[in-house]
């Protein structure tokens, strides 16, 4: 009776649970399998998007400069020419007849003194035509650096 009754049961029950045990395991490696291809995909679509916004803040960040570029050339052109020919045009006139001044002056000032307006003033050239090609050397830079 046991080797009839019970223990076709009891073998029946054991390859139940051993079943359940498989199927469990198999469960669970594939939860794992699923949890590791959703972190990748999670990786590859954050990488995406992190390559997307920093190409579109490069793009929008050098359209924004050329802009600014543009309006400020545009608005030198237009709006303050004007003002730079007047300001040139008295800056001239003052260093004329600053010059006039000193020509006649000049005949009755002593010769040192004269040496010494002549020197500072050349100076004063010097250091305008150093500040202008460093200045030329500096944008020259951000130029190089936009491309």
């Amino acid at each position: 009776m046991i080797q009839k009754f019970y223990l076709p049961k009891i073998s029946r029950i054991l390859s139940l649970r051993q079943k359940k045990m498989g199927f469990s395991q198999q469960g669970m490696i594939s939860v794992q399998q699923e949890n590791q291809q959703v972190r990748e995909r999670y990786n590859t679509v954050m990488s995406k998007a992190l390559a997307t916004s920093r190409a579109l803040f490069s793009n929008l960040f050098s359209r924004t400069t050329n802009w600014l570029d543009n309006q400020a050339i545009t608005l030198n052109r237009t709006h303050y020419k004007g003002v730079n020919e007047s300001f040139f045009q008295s800056l001239g006139e003052s260093s004329l007849s600053q010059n006039l001044l000193f020509y006649h002056a000049s005949h009755q000032l002593p010769e040192k003194l004269t040496f010494k307006v002549l020197l500072s003033q050349l100076e004063a050239i010097n250091i305008k035509s150093s500040a202008k090609n460093s200045s030329a050397q500096n944008q020259d830079v951000r130029k190089k650096m936009k491309k």
